[in-house]
């Protein structure tokens, strides 16, 4: 297909995936990258680490509709292994540990997160505007599993004194207008959130990386070079159950390597 006049310097192909090697500091060819992957109607792409810093080639993929795979839709299927990981490093005893769920919308992995929450820990609390929306989840978990979660809105009481949070898609505005237990650990699923309240003194975790086992990555050659997390994401999305996704993750034997902050890598 002779793509190298089109593409770059030098590509390679395997199976639907073309790599691209190209000098990205000059603008013109970003332009010139971005005007071929619409052309080839190339809609996905994964970057390797030195891209990430730059801003130029990220904003113009965005710009024009390109989506940069970056491990946010794998953080909600593997929300469950962060946890177990900082449970395991902080050691932390469950059947003693309080845990809360911020969430305004309600979908399938939302739902199952909150099902298996509630079997592992002393007390569960799912704090959420539609709080009418939860009572059938709530209800179901009780009847089924004899498992009593506290489903709730209030901004005083609600978080005060969970030591961990899972932050599922609070933006800051709202998760900052709830008191918050001064030495929590809180999970940002969707947004990177800080907490305005002078006197909170815990961890904030945005960001992940994994160790792989069996499963076969994109370019396995070169994987070094790239986040993991990316190409595994790669590797995995699909429209597909969240039980079938977590089924594949445990079959290859992925786990959290670490675990990032606002000023990087944290040491739980």
């Amino acid at each position: 297909m002779d793509k190298h006049k089109r593409f770059g310097k030098k590509i390679e192909i395997q199976n639907d995936n073309i790599k691209i090697y190209y000098n990205l500091e000059i603008e013109k060819n970003i332009k010139k990258i971005i005007k071929n992957l619409l052309k080839q109607e190339i809609y996905n792409v994964v970057l390797d680490k030195s891209l990430w810093d730059n801003d130029k080639f990220k904003n113009y993929l965005y710009s024009n509709n390109i989506n940069i795979i970056d491990g946010k839709w794998l953080k909600k299927y593997m929300t469950l292994d962060i946890l177990n990981y900082i449970i395991t490093k902080k050691q932390i005893h469950k059947e003693e540990t309080e845990i809360a769920i911020t969430l305004n919308e309600i979908t399938e992995i939302s739902i199952e997160i909150i099902k298996n929450l509630a079997k592992q820990y002393k007390k569960l609390v799912v704090v959420t505007n539609h709080i009418e929306k939860l009572r059938k989840i709530e209800k179901e978990i009780q009847e089924k599993e004899g498992i009593l979660i506290v489903v709730t809105n209030n901004k005083n009481k609600s978080l005060l004194k969970s030591q961990i949070i899972i932050n599922m898609d609070f933006n800051k505005e709202v998760l900052n207008q709830y008191k918050i237990y001064d030495e929590a650990i809180i999970l940002n699923i969707e947004e990177n959130i800080k907490i305005d309240s002078i006197r909170f003194n815990g961890v904030i975790i945005n960001d992940f990386e994994v160790e792989t086992g069996r499963i076969e990555l994109i370019w396995r050659e070169n994987y070094e070079k790239y986040r993991v997390k990316d190409l595994l994401e790669a590797n995995l999305y699909a429209r597909d159950t969240f039980k079938n996704i977590r089924k594949k993750l445990q079959k290859s034997n992925i786990s959290i390597k670490s675990l990032y902050g606002n000023n990087g890598i944290i040491n739980l």
